[in-house]
């Protein structure tokens, strides 16, 4: 069960995350409060709305009540954010993967603790990502990864939570062998594919895997 969770941040080019969420495939699209404007202008119908709906401008709240897309309204004054409302309506409908778009960009407070939900979500045993037009995050704990992309593309591997130990990067410009990666030390910004995919893997800790695509 794949789920995409579309928040209110930044959307530079439409047709391009048009284009991610058609081609994903999604079985179901949960919008968070004001992501339903982007969705509205992207043409692309959810299967739910989310939140307060006080970034939501009126008028596409509406036209997708007339398009029978399930509501679920919550109060501006609660202790969970509206992505992670989507979260639990995700788990509930048994998804296995979720995507975030429209996460970053805009307030750096969102940004940061959207990204952080992605070690919230992979601790449920579900697989997070967020993409946007030109970049892919995901989030590795002591395990190993095949990153898809093209040659050329740049991949940034960063520790969270502290330090990571056993770092190998395979198949990228700068490699690494089992190296132990300071949580306060950038090495690992700005790599670049020799192919067509790389390997990332970590015995012990956390890593943010940061794919910037080719242009």
């Amino acid at each position: 069960m794949k789920v995409c969770i579309v928040l209110n941040g930044e959307i530079k080019d439409y047709n391009k995350t048009k284009f991610i969420i058609e081609n994903e495939k999604y079985d179901f699209i949960i919008c968070a409060d004001g992501g339903a404007n982007h969705l509205y202008n992207m043409g692309v119908i959810p299967d739910y709305i989310i939140g307060d709906l006080d970034s939501a401008k009126s008028d596409i709240v509406d036209y997708y009540r007339k398009k029978n897309v399930s509501f679920k309204k919550f109060p501006a004054k609660k202790d969970e954010t509206d992505s992670e409302i989507c979260i639990f309506l995700a788990q509930n409908l048994n998804a296995k993967e979720i995507d975030f778009i429209g996460a970053l960009g805009g307030r750096i407070d969102h940004t940061i603790a959207n990204i952080n939900l992605l070690y919230y979500i992979k601790e449920k045993g579900i697989k997070p990502r967020i993409l946007s037009e030109d970049e892919e995050i995901n989030i590795l704990i002591n395990e190993q990864v095949i990153i898809n992309g093209n040659k050329g593309d740049l991949i940034s591997v960063i520790p969270i939570n502290g330090d990571a130990n056993g770092v190998t990067l395979e198949n990228l410009e700068y490699p690494l062998v089992n190296h132990n990666m300071k949580y306060s030390v950038p090495l690992g910004i700005s790599n670049v594919m020799l192919d067509n995919n790389c390997k990332v893997s970590v015995n012990q800790g956390t890593l943010l895997i940061i794919k910037n695509i080719k242009k």
